[in-house]
């Protein structure tokens, strides 16, 4: 409820009456207080209007646009790239972001891959080195076309783990157990691909990095029918 304040206000001249003592007549007038605005409606409005200003600023950050190039297909370890394997995309603007704009995709045409590159990749210049550099040295890549069975069912990608296997002939034939295998060393996938004339229409290509002294042992194995790979998991 609203306070109200009486204020005194004299209506008529005083008077003096028989006894010669003065008498005010007085009138009681009513006033609405002074209303003051609050301090914080002016806070208020000054958060509404910073409220504003720092979503304006949000938007127009998250508008703004950065070009880069991405790989355009799946790129095998070890290609050597040129401009039709690229493409430019748009992503949203980002500070401190790793990657190739389109005025610079000069600093990665005619370098080789490192490893496999799969399509729609955000490329830099981390991903590639000079041609005749992508093996590592004491590394060797060595291919051998194999039936369905020496895989996985799965199936391999480059960049797969696998462990190179020679199985065992017995004087029944040939040991095709695991506990009949032996394991010549650790590779990584380099390319898989269909295997050209002369061979079976299901055999796949495989070429395989793996160190230089295991190569012998792998050559032998695939020329005479015994080599598998197996699938790693994830190293610890």
């Amino acid at each position: 409820m609203a306070k109200t304040i009486a204020r005194l206000r004299p209506l008529t001249p005083p008077s003096t009456n028989g006894n010669g003592a003065g008498e005010r007549r007085q009138s009681v007038e009513l006033a609405s207080p002074t209303r003051r605005k609050p301090s914080w409606v002016l806070l208020g409005a000054l958060l509404v209007g910073f409220s504003a200003l720092l979503g304006a600023w949000i938007f127009t950050s998250n508008s703004e646009r950065t070009s880069v190039m991405v790989a355009a297909r799946d790129i095998d370890p070890g290609e050597v790239i040129d401009s039709t394997d690229l493409q430019a995309v748009e992503i949203g603007g980002s500070t401190g972001l790793r990657a190739i704009q389109p005025s610079q995709q000069d600093l990665i045409v005619g370098r080789a891959a490192r490893g496999p590159i799969p399509a729609g990749t955000l490329v830099n210049r981390d991903l590639f080195v000079d041609d005749g550099q992508s093996i590592p040295q004491g590394f060797v890549v060595v291919g051998a076309a194999l039936a369905p069975g020496a895989i996985p069912i799965s199936g391999l990608r480059a960049g797969d783990r696998v462990d190179v296997l020679a199985l065992a002939r017995t004087t029944a034939g040939l040991d095709d157990g695991v506990e009949g295998a032996a394991v010549l060393t650790t590779g990584t996938v380099w390319t898989v691909e269909a295997a050209g004339s002369g061979t079976s229409t299901s055999d796949v290509w495989v070429s395989v990095l793996l160190p230089a002294d295991a190569q012998s042992g792998f050559a032998q194995a695939a020329g005479d029918g015994l080599l598998r790979l197996s699938l790693l998991g994830a190293a610890e």
